[in-house]
């Protein structure tokens, strides 16, 4: 957190979600890597006659989905390691920008006026079995129907620090939290 022009800028950089990436990453690197042993494993036993042709193209068919949905969750991974989110609060305006390697992805921002509110969600994509803290989003609601929320802070560990990120969003904006949709 520093203070910008006017506001208060957060930033949550890259690398901060690295459980959830390694998690993502190995259940897709074994979604390719089981595959790729069948098949080859199948090529070699068989060799190129007629059955061991009919058996790839058996396996290929269950294997190709499994593989397709392994390098899904790779890039998956990828981009939870690789993406950050830069977020300036000012009395009139919050404005978020989300980057993936240091290249903008989007730039959005939401006038005070048109935020009905700052609600707090627990992040399943992020959550941990083996910590008792849920992490934690902060999403502007939006007043106008049909606009799309925006999320203003990710990846906080706990209620502690949600509501503390919270209230200094609050004290930069004017704008409270609301009660917890979940």
């Amino acid at each position: 957190m520093r203070q910008a022009s006017q506001g208060l800028e957060f930033h949550f950089p890259l690398l901060r979600n690295r459980g959830a990436a390694a998690g993502f990453g190995a259940f897709g690197a074994l979604s390719i890597a089981l595959p790729v042993a069948a098949a080859a494993g199948l090529g070699l036993a068989h060799g190129p006659d007629a059955h061991g042709r009919l058996a790839m193209v058996l396996v290929g068919g269950f294997a190709l989905p499994v593989l397709a949905f392994g390098i899904v969750f790779l890039a998956l991974a990828v981009y939870l390691l690789a993406n950050s989110l830069t977020v300036t609060a000012r009395p009139d305006r919050i404005a978020a920008v989300r980057r993936l390697f240091g290249f903008t992805l989007s730039r959005r921002a939401v006038s005070c006026a048109d935020i009905a509110g700052i609600v707090p969600l627990t992040a399943a994509r992020f959550q941990s079995k083996f910590s008792a803290e849920p992490r934690y989003q902060l999403v502007a609601r939006s007043r106008t129907p049909g606009q799309a929320d925006l999320v203003i802070a990710e990846s906080l560990p706990g209620r502690a620090a949600m509501e503390l990120m919270a209230a200094r969003i609050e004290a930069a904006t004017g704008i409270g939290l609301m009660e917890d949709e979940n």
